[in-house]
């Protein structure tokens, strides 16, 4: 495995996968199909350093998410991964994308999602009525740290 991989400016970025498995089997995979390989090679277990402590997955409907960033999509993405979701065998290999779960002031929850855009949209387009997560539970402080002074007063 290249060292530079590994490290960045002498840091070591190894802890952003589950554990040094994951780590070699992405590494060395090739990269020789794009979107086809991210959809039907990825390992379902992949997932991002603020979700790798969360092992429950949960269907959440897309009423309750909020985006509020538009996404850049590249088209063939979205279109691997419809492909990916409409086959009963292979749905499973899509990762969760990770949700920020805040309760409000007064005890309201709110599910703010902010990666995943290719994810998201392949659901969006297929007209799935859920999307499945990982609930990060978050607070309005951490909120603040994506949205700055347009954080909003959540009740």
């Amino acid at each position: 495995m290249s060292s530079s991989f590994k490290t960045f400016l002498g840091i070591s970025f190894a802890f952003l996968f589950r554990d040094v498995n994951s780590l070699n089997r992405i590494y060395n995979r090739q990269f020789t199909s794009g979107c086809r390989y991210f959809t039907e090679k990825m390992d379902k277990n992949f997932t991002s350093i603020h979700a790798a402590h969360i092992q429950e997955i949960h269907d959440v409907p897309f009423q309750v998410l909020i985006r509020p960033f538009p996404s850049e999509l590249e088209e063939e993405k979205v279109l691997s991964l419809m492909e990916t979701l409409k086959n009963s065998e292979t749905k499973d290999n899509v990762p969760p994308i990770d949700v920020l779960w805040i309760t409000g002031s007064e005890g309201g929850n709110y599910y703010y999602s902010f990666g995943g855009c290719h994810r998201y949209e392949a659901h969006k387009r297929l007209g799935l009525p859920s999307i499945r997560c990982k609930l990060v539970k978050s607070t309005i402080h951490d909120l603040k740290m994506y949205l700055g002074a347009s954080t909003p007063n959540l009740r």
